[in-house]
């Protein structure tokens, strides 16, 4: 089975996120990294994207595995007041054209990396991600993987983040499993592998409405939820006063779960191969 490569522009907040933060969701616009090999400078890559040189020297870009369970799909087609690629295609840097398409949000796939591009094109892998249990390399925080978003598997009956390598998947619990074959990461945070055969592989998408506009739920926090719009339409995120943390990718923070209607959970199950 073929597996593809994707590539994301960090911008430098997202970039400290990951960095400093261990910031383990990704979405919005990703390329295959592949087709983006000639955009080997930092010049290069601002210019493809169609972003303003911001004086540093460097970009980050993170390479992943495209995430089990997630999807891919042609941008909107409709010109923003940012970068949005409504022909599908980043611009053009010489002859080079790279198209381009939007990730549905959810958790890095495990041996994510992130790498720092200099001005004189040469690279430096500076993290990696070692799965829902390890988190990013060097980062100085960390925190439990979200149940809504990113790889889920069900195993001899209950549900554990999970991430999919290939024919294995490692499974990692936040609270204590039985049995042996568990190793233990952190505190309250233990993973073992298993082979995909033995589980079942999803990815939750949790859809609602908040004032008639939809959105998926990210996070449950006691009674308040964290939030993405559904869809990148600037006026619909400033109806409900939905913050832009990416190129459209708008989110609310510390909403009130009773404000929300119309609930709906759907288990993205992944396909078992021939």
């Amino acid at each position: 089975m073929t597996r593809v490569v994707l590539q994301k522009l960090l911008h430098r907040g997202l970039s400290a996120m990951v960095l400093e933060r261990g910031y383990d969701q990704v979405g919005g616009y990703v390329v295959e990294a592949a087709a983006a090999r000639e955009l080997g400078t930092p010049d290069a890559l601002r210019a493809a994207y169609g972003i303003a040189d911001d004086g540093s020297p460097s970009v980050d870009v993170v390479r992943f595995f495209a995430p089990a369970c997630a999807t891919l799909k042609p941008p909107t087609g409709v010109e923003r007041p940012w970068p949005a690629y409504p022909q599908g295609f980043l611009r053009p840097v010489g002859d080079t054209i790279v198209p381009v398409w939007t990730l549905s949000t959810t958790r890095y796939s495990p041996g994510a990396e992130v790498w720092r591009i200099h001005a004189d094109g040469r690279q430096e892998m500076v993290s990696s991600y070692g799965g829902a249990a390890r988190g990013w390399s060097g980062a100085r925080e960390w925190r439990p993987a979200s149940r809504y978003f990113g790889t889920r598997a069900v195993w001899n009956g209950t549900e554990y983040a999970a991430d999919v390598d290939g024919e294995a998947v490692s499974l990692t619990s936040f609270t204590q499993p039985d049995g042996d074959g568990w190793s233990q990461h952190r505190a309250a945070t233990w993973s073992r592998t298993v082979d995909l055969t033995e589980c079942e592989v999803y990815e939750l998408d949790f859809r609602a409405s908040l004032q008639g506009v939809p959105v998926r739920v990210l996070e449950v926090i006691d009674a308040n939820v964290r939030l993405e719009l559904v869809g990148d339409d600037p006026t619909v995120a400033k109806q409900v006063d939905a913050s832009m943390i990416d190129f459209g990718l708008f989110e609310l923070f510390g909403v009130p779960g009773a404000l929300l209607t119309h609930t709906q959970l759907v288990a993205n199950q992944l396909a078992p191969t021939a």
